[in-house]
């Protein structure tokens, strides 16, 4: 077996595997979708002013980072539109599925429509201790 790599000590990786899995973590299938956030994760933190994801744009999780807002709160806070189905809350998620409105937070308006999920990070993911 001749390497064409000329480095020494390195592997040339299109001798061993001449092809990509088809489900691999390099091209896609369903462990990339689960655990690389990318395109399918619209990030959002407060004073970015309004958002708008269209069901076109491929956004399947809406994450929300410092909001100071729980999951209730988020819930709370969704506006349908008529015909829409109506959001649901999971544990650490709010399901989205069917779901078509906007989300008030404050001044700042988030519309939707497409998603799959939306879920909290940054430090409103952590309840706040008392003292």
């Amino acid at each position: 077996m001749n390497d064409t790599n000329n480095r020494s000590g390195h592997w040339d990786l299109d001798m061993l595997m001449p092809e990509l899995p088809a489900q691999g973590r390099w091209r896609g299938g369903p462990v990339n979708h689960r655990l690389r956030p990318g395109s399918e994760t619209q990030v959002w933190h407060p004073g970015e002013g309004d958002l708008l994801i269209r069901a076109v744009d491929g956004v399947r999780t809406l994450r929300l980072e410092d909001t100071d807002r729980t999951l209730q709160q988020i819930l709370e806070a969704i506006r349908t539109e008529p015909g829409s189905a109506a959001p649901r809350l999971m544990l650490g998620e709010i399901v989205m599925e069917g779901v078509k409105g906007r989300i008030e937070l404050g001044e700042e308006i988030i519309r939707f429509a497409g998603i799959q999920r939306v879920v909290i990070g940054g430090y409103s993911a952590y309840p706040t201790r008392s003292a």
